[in-house]
């Protein structure tokens, strides 16, 4: 046994399922299953009952906590020697969610590599449910908290509050002539539900439900939003609110970057902070639980931070 085995072990242990483990590993699904019996026949018992989904044997419990503690161990061991020999790890994977290209990502990165142009980035798309699972794979993941006790999280922007943004020619388009006076009662009294005329863009998750902060301040604000465009990527959804489709609920922190930089399109954005009940939102890099950060880590995490301090946008103008 090896330590590719405890690899294929806890790839299946994860997804439940051979044919999805096989996938994930870049292995055929035979080459799995027989390296699965291979390590059974091995061990002397059975450590997965087949079935749909599959699951855990107790044997197969205590030989995934084993493999977990091993590799660690095996990993945090080539880190070390790596560190030692002046060579520390130079790539760094980086994991964003799935459902948008953070606004300052293009930003943050450009900066890093002019400041370290020796360490490589690559980023990769995961769902925040599904980060845990797949903390192997990546170095560090950006997420907005809370995501989970089984990663460790490292908060790089603390206390955004939530905004509405929506072009000035829609807003006029509906109220007209009116619309300087709802303007002034928006900025006095933030509240979202001013706004119930405007039809709104919805971002939407993978099980087609409206995503929990926008549900919650609409919840809030007393109705139900009429629906302008609604769809999984946040990128997208705030191009489209740029182009005067609907009005967009967002933090203030993604608002003001996305819109801030003002193209054609989004010259006439307007942004106005609303109340809410909901906790201000941390954004943090995350990692899976017990990993020695790299240098690189370091640098990144370092670098995050004072970026998004020096350029964080505190009022839309």
């Amino acid at each position: 046994m090896n330590i590719h085995n405890l690899e294929y072990f806890l790839a299946i242990k994860e997804e439940r399922n051979i044919t999805k483990a096989a996938d994930r590993l870049h292995i055929t699904q035979q080459s799995l299953s027989e390296q699965l019996k291979k390590m059974e026949n091995e061990l002397g018992v059975e450590l997965v009952r087949r079935g749909r989904p599959m699951s855990l044997t107790p044997a197969g419990e205590t030989f995934s906590n084993g493999a977990e503690q091993i590799l660690n161990i095996y990993n945090e061991t080539l880190e070390s020697i790596t560190a030692l020999s002046g060579n520390d790890k130079k790539k760094l994977t980086l994991a964003v969610p799935i459902t948008d290209m953070l606004p300052f990502l293009p930003g943050l990165l450009t900066g890093f590599s002019e400041e370290y142009p020796d360490y490589h980035i690559r980023t990769i798309r995961i769902q925040p449910k599904e980060a845990a699972k797949y903390a192997r794979e990546f170095d560090l993941y950006f997420s907005t908290l809370p995501l989970g006790s089984d990663l460790e999280h490292l908060p790089v922007l603390e206390g955004d509050s939530y905004a509405v943004a929506i072009s000035s020619i829609l807003a006029e388009r509906i109220y007209g002539d009116s619309w300087p006076d709802v303007e002034a009662e928006l900025l006095e009294k933030k509240e979202i539900g001013i706004l119930r005329e405007v039809p709104f863009i919805l971002l939407r998750n993978k099980m087609d439900d409206v995503v929990l902060d926008q549900k919650i301040i609409f919840q809030e604000g007393g109705f139900d939003p009429t629906v302008a465009f609604q769809s999984e990527s946040g990128e997208l959804n705030s191009t489209m609110c740029a182009l005067g489709r609907g009005a967009y609920v967002a933090t203030m922190e993604y608002c003001t970057r996305r819109f801030h930089d003002k193209s054609a399109t989004e010259s006439d954005m307007l942004l106005y902070p609303i109340n809410t009940k909901i906790d201000p939102v941390v954004i943090a890099l995350s990692c899976r639980k017990g990993k020695r950060l790299t240098r690189a880590d370091r640098a990144f995490i370092n670098f995050t931070k004072l970026y998004l301090q020096e350029t964080a946008v505190r009022k839309f103008e």
